[in-house]
């Protein structure tokens, strides 16, 4: 019964349909603490440095070469990785292993984007999420950006 259950609620048969922009700010509420406890600070170093924004509105500081002002790093579903190497093998910099075994993001811009998409792609879990690119210079970028926009 409790597999059961669990695939009920896994197919979305036991929730409530949910406001669109409560899931996103919550969704965002999680990312950000995620991405703080992996970078190791604390509250106080919050206090100081402004939080991130992805997208719209008020998003990130573009990177050198991003013009379009709206910079989105790549991140991981950290819980869902299977652990099985592509992206560490694919981008070295970029992603790395947490105590748990599971892939965390150690350096968003560690990578060319070319190799991110390709670790998304290569990902059995499909938990990596590629963003947009930190370097619009770099060659290809609007299929780069296609291949990507699946895994967004």
């Amino acid at each position: 019964m409790h597999f059961w259950r669990q695939l009920r609620n896994v197919a979305g048969l036991d929730s409530q349909p949910a406001d669109a922009a409560e899931v996103t700010e919550r969704v965002r509420a999680e990312l950000l603490a995620k991405i703080t406890a992996s970078l190791g600070m604390s509250g106080a170093d919050l206090a100081v440095s402004p939080a991130p924004t992805f997208g719209g509105a008020g998003g990130a500081t573009p990177a050198s070469g991003d013009s379009s002002g709206d910079y989105e790093p790549v991140w991981i579903e950290t819980p869902e990785c299977t652990a099985c190497d592509e992206c560490i093998n694919l981008a070295p910099k970029t992603f790395a292993y947490n105590d748990q075994k599971l892939a965390i993001v150690i350096n968003p811009k560690g990578a060319k984007f070319a190799d991110i998409v390709k670790a998304a792609e290569k990902c059995t879990a499909g938990c990596i999420h590629p963003g947009t690119p930190w370097n619009m210079g770099e060659p290809g970028i609007d299929k780069l950006m296609a291949r990507a926009a699946k895994f967004n």
